[in-house]
């Protein structure tokens, strides 16, 4: 198998359904199939009389899907193609739907009714691309069902090895790339389905000497599944990685060291491999996460794959984001007067910053606290609100109604700030310095003890006197101006 990354074809996605009209229709793909990162690659307003027209520039065949209402619509498109497709029967999201967290779309395929390929000319539906893969799904999906119930009623599967051989050759070539490449990396998964195949065997027999497909769906399923947890498999045998990890905190000699066992014939395929392990186990308490984050920085510095080097800076952005003493993720929302407005417009000044809505219970509860702290530090302190309300006016009229001062932003120019802030339930809070570096992630929520906790934190960083010279905070008689109290 070899591969070649081509130059970006435009790919067109057409379709007419009045019942979206006045909606935005968005396609998005995954970016880095370790962190699960989403880029946009083309939207559009559907317009009155319910067309729409979508362009998407593409350079391989890759999978890119589109959230609708409560659907989560997928389809694969290849470069330079023409897409007609039929979007599903239009169910938004209720109110309740819409604020949860946990709510999973229904994942569905597009309805796709014709497809151009770059030529113009319309292609054979029993041979276009989304079809294969569904035809292979049918038979591949009962296959590894029934394996993996085996496997879990401790069934003896025998022959596995002649099963999966016989179903690989059940499967021509479709002259496809995408499609092959999307059989062949899905077929290895039954060898996990049925319990068997170590790693070393599926690495030799699916990656080794294989090019690296980071934007297939398939090639990435496999090998997040082969190689998940393995710097803890490889050290069961050799304590040496965690000195060189932890100690060391050495890019170059990492690979050597994984190197040894002969799981990896090349560079390429062992770099991707500890760059997916430093993401999964940062946060696993097995290795220095000061280590793990100057194993990324070395990364970037020796890889020769520019590629590597971009998931490198992409993995140490996420497993920082919300991290103490670093920077969050930056944002740009309207605030109550409709002004756009980003994280740094707050620096200067301690932020405490709430996620949550105006209807919910708790929310409303700590507003009335965080009024009360708000009037007497607002010298200093700053209180922002990313309300999750369906609309913005609702915002804005909760806003003028209750006479709270501080700012409230709406989330939806920027939907994706609650992935980035990692928002599970609300209210969530965190508290940033002025120099708009996180201090508390998250931080305690707006009770009687936040003021008191507040000070102590600025006790701990040296300026609590500082502060009360200046006038910013202003000390009840009854607290030690010294702070010399067991808080």
């Amino acid at each position: 198998m070899t591969f070649h990354q081509s130059a970006a074809q435009q790919v067109t996605i057409s379709g007419n359904d009045s019942e979206y009209a006045g909606c935005v229709i968005s396609f998005y793909a995954i970016d880095n199939y370790f962190c699960t990162s989403e880029i946009i690659l083309g939207e559009s307003t559907v317009a009155t009389n319910g067309a729409f027209t979508v362009h998407i520039p593409c350079r391989d065949a890759r999978l890119i899907y589109s959230r609708l209402g409560v659907f989560h619509v997928r389809f694969v498109i290849e470069p330079g193609f023409s897409y007609e497709v039929k979007l599903p029967p239009r169910i938004d999201k209720t109110p309740g739907e819409a604020e949860s967290l946990f709510f999973e779309e229904v994942k569905v395929y597009m309805n796709i009714l014709s497809v151009n390929d770059k030529k113009g000319q319309k292609v054979d539906p029993a041979k276009e691309l989304n079809f294969l893969i569904y035809r292979f799904d049918e038979v591949f999906n009962p296959l590894y069902d029934r394996l993996a119930v085996d496997a879990v009623m401790k069934r003896p599967v025998t022959r596995l090895d002649s099963i999966i051989n016989a179903f690989r050759k059940g499967l021509s070539s479709t002259g496809n790339r995408y499609s092959d490449y999307y059989t062949f990396y899905r077929s290895g998964l039954l060898y996990y389905a049925a319990q068997r195949g170590g790693v070393r065997y599926i690495s030799n027999e699916y990656f080794a000497n294989k090019p690296l497909l980071y934007d297939n769906e398939a090639y990435m399923e496999l090998f997040n599944t082969t190689y998940d947890r393995y710097f803890m498999y490889f050290g069961r045998g050799n304590d040496a990685i965690y000195e060189t990890i932890n100690r060391q905190g050495s890019f170059s000699g990492l690979k050597r060291l994984l190197a040894q066992d002969g799981t990896f014939p090349s560079d390429s395929l062992c770099e991707l491999v500890i760059l997916k392990n430093i993401y999964d186990e940062f946060y696993a308490d097995r290795f220095s996460r000061g280590a793990l984050l100057h194993l990324l920085d070395s990364a970037k510095v020796h890889t020769k794959i520019e590629r590597h080097r971009q998931l490198a800076g992409e993995i140490r952005s996420k497993i920082t984001k919300l991290l103490r003493g670093f920077e969050p993720p930056d944002f740009s929302l309207y605030n109550q007067d409709s002004a756009l407005v980003s994280l740094q417009h707050y620096k200067g000044k301690y932020l405490y910053l709430m996620f949550c809505t105006t209807q919910n219970y708790v929310c409303l509860n700590q507003y009335e606290l965080l009024e009360k702290l708000y009037k007497e530090h607002e010298k200093w302190l700053q209180i922002v609100v990313v309300s999750v309300d369906e609309r913005l006016s609702d915002m804005r009229y909760f806003r003028e109604k209750s006479g709270y001062r501080w700012d409230f932003l709406h989330f939806a120019n920027d939907p994706d700030i609650l992935k980035k802030y990692d928002i599970r339930t609300f209210p969530t809070n965190f508290l940033i310095d002025p120099e708009g570096k996180l201090v508390w992630s998250p931080a305690p929520d707006a009770d009687d003890q936040l003021e008191r906790k507040l000070w102590q934190e600025l006790n701990s960083k040296g300026v609590w006197q500082e502060y009360i010279r200046k006038g910013l905070i202003y000390v009840p008689n009854e607290v030690d101006r010294h702070f010399n109290l067991d808080f």
